[in-house]
């Protein structure tokens, strides 16, 4: 018992020291300052494996995995920005931003590339032949919360009073097989989430014949007569085809002629 309490206070001699805690207090300091040295260099000397630009590339072209090459930089850089992409799949089938380009050798950033389909007027490229862009006037509620993208198939249906009996009503489905080419919000900047967070839809972009055409035109400017769209699941888009466009209802579309021949 005595020895145990020679060696505890012999102990607490020891730490009260001055010279002592000093000794421990540049020790430890050393060790802080060793350790973020190492930090530093370590983190400065250690690199990361980015893709480049092999070759120039001119607003809207689309990227392909023969113009990518990569290159280590610091990881000390990389880390500083988030606007630079670190993997090549991120830039592969993406378009350069239709207001910029890209030098040869240049990193690529996020702000510089984008979805092809986000490109102004890219849906004018799939137009059918012998087919003309239709913009149908749509909101949020009638895209369904913007749940309407492009390459959806739709149908069209229509709402209106019996002109021949005005006391019933008409409700069927006018066309089918509508492709969105496009949903674009009241500026004509492309939609292309599914989300009120990315715009508000005010028109949807789609091609039809020039009979159609003329059909929606009048059956939007006339009164009594309301035109939806009618989105389906997605088996009915990926069944689907341009070329199965039609009228589905004769009935329907006399009534919007027999406005149109009012109106004349």
């Amino acid at each position: 018992m005595a020895n145990g309490l020679k060696k505890q206070s012999s102990l607490m001699r020891f730490i009260g020291n001055k010279n002592v805690v000093t000794i421990i207090g540049i020790a430890a300091c050393i060790v802080v300052l060793v350790v973020g040295f190492t930090y530093r260099v370590n983190n400065s000397v250690s690199t990361t494996s980015v893709p480049f630009a092999k070759k120039s590339l001119k607003a809207r072209e689309i990227i392909k995995e023969s113009d990518i090459g990569t290159v280590r930089i610091s990881t000390n850089y990389t880390s500083k920005s988030n606007d630079i992409i670190k993997d090549s799949r991120q830039v592969v089938s993406k378009a350069v931003a239709y207001y910029s380009n890209i030098p040869a050798g240049s990193l690529f950033y996020t702000s510089a590339v984008m979805d092809p389909k986000a490109l102004p007027n890219a849906s004018f490229k799939d137009i059918g032949e012998n087919k003309t862009i239709y913009s149908f006037a749509v909101n949020a509620n009638t895209t369904y919360s913007n749940s309407i993208r492009a390459g959806d198939y739709i149908d069209l249906y229509m709402f209106s009073k019996d002109p021949f009996t005005e006391d019933k009503i008409v409700f069927g489905c006018l066309i089918e097989s509508i492709r969105v080419l496009a949903v674009k919000d009241a500026k004509g900047r492309n939609i292309v989430k599914n989300s009120l967070a990315y715009g508000t839809p005010a028109e949807l972009l789609f091609d039809v014949e020039d009979d159609l055409f003329t059909l929606l035109s009048v059956a939007e400017i006339v009164d009594g007569i309301t035109i939806e769209p009618v989105l389906h699941n997605a088996a009915y888009t990926k069944n689907n085809s341009p070329d199965n466009v039609k009228v589905s209802s004769n009935y329907l579309r006399q009534i919007i002629e027999d406005k149109m021949l009012i109106m004349n």
